[in-house]
C-alpha cells in the first residue's frame, strides 16, 4: 500500500512531463512524405490537418533541371521537398477547426536575396500577430515566431534584389514548417486533474 501511495504521484509527474516535452516539440511539416517532380503541384486542403491556400509543393533537388539552380535548391532543409508561394502571391495556412500555434520555419528567398516576408498571425478576423523577417536566397534562415492561439496565417512578401541573374521575383520557399495543436481541453489539465482526484483517493484507502 505505501509503495502504490508513493509511486503514483511519481507517474502523475513523468506524465506531466512527457505532455509538456511533447507539446514543446510541436509537428515539423518536412513536405517529404508528398511524390513531387521538380515542376510541383498546388497543395490540397487537410494536409498535416491544415488548410493551405496558394502553396506550391516541388522537389527541390530535381528543381534546376525546370527552374535553374536558384532559392529552391538551396532554401532545402530536409530532402526533398520544399513549398513555396504560387507565383510570388499571398499565402495562406488555415485550421480546421483546432486553434494551432506557430512555432518556427525556415524561410529563403525563391529568386531575390534580402526578400522581406511579412507573417500575419490572426484568430478569427482578429489579428494577433505580425512580423516581417529578411530572407537570403542562397541559404535557409530558421525564423521563430511563436504564434499562439491563432487559427489563420497569411504570408505575403516584397522587395529584394535579384540573386541569381534573372528579373526580379519576389517569391519565398518555406521548409520545416513548425506547429502544435491547442488541445481543447488540454491533456496537461486533464492529467494533472486526474493526479488531484487520485492522490485523496489512496490517502483515504490508506487511511
Amino acid at each position: 500500500m505505501k509503495l502504490s501511495f508513493f509511486l503514483l504521484p511519481i507517474v502523475c509527474l513523468i506524465a506531466l512531463f512527457f505532455s509538456a516535452v511533447s507539446a514543446s516539440l510541436g509537428t515539423v511539416v518536412t513536405f517529404d512524405d508528398l511524390h513531387e517532380t521538380g515542376s510541383g503541384s498546388y497543395l490540397v486542403n487537410s494536409y498535416q490537418g491544415l488548410s493551405w491556400s496558394n502553396f506550391v509543393v516541388l522537389n527541390a533537388v530535381l528543381s534546376p533541371s525546370v527552374f535553374g539552380t536558384n532559392g529552391l535548391y538551396y532554401g532545402m532543409v530536409s530532402a526533398s521537398n520544399v513549398a513555396v508561394n504560387g507565383i510570388g502571391g499571398p499565402a495562406e495556412i488555415d485550421s480546421l477547426g483546432t486553434s494551432f500555434d506557430f512555432l518556427s520555419a525556415y524561410l529563403t528567398g525563391e529568386y531575390n536575396s534580402n526578400l522581406n516576408i511579412e507573417v500575419q498571425g490572426f484568430s478569427g478576423a482578429r489579428l494577433l500577430y505580425d512580423t516581417t523577417v529578411v530572407a537570403s536566397a542562397t541559404s535557409p534562415t530558421l525564423f521563430s515566431f511563436d504564434y499562439l492561439d491563432i487559427n489563420r496565417l497569411y504570408f505575403s512578401n516584397s522587395g529584394g534584389l535579384p540573386a541569381f541573374g534573372t528579373p526580379s521575383a519576389p517569391q519565398f520557399v518555406m521548409d520545416n514548417f513548425t506547429f502544435e495543436f491547442v488541445p481543447e481541453p488540454s491533456s496537461l489539465l486533464l492529467t494533472a486533474a486526474a493526479a488531484l482526484l487520485l492522490c485523496p483517493l489512496l490517502k483515504r484507502k490508506r487511511a
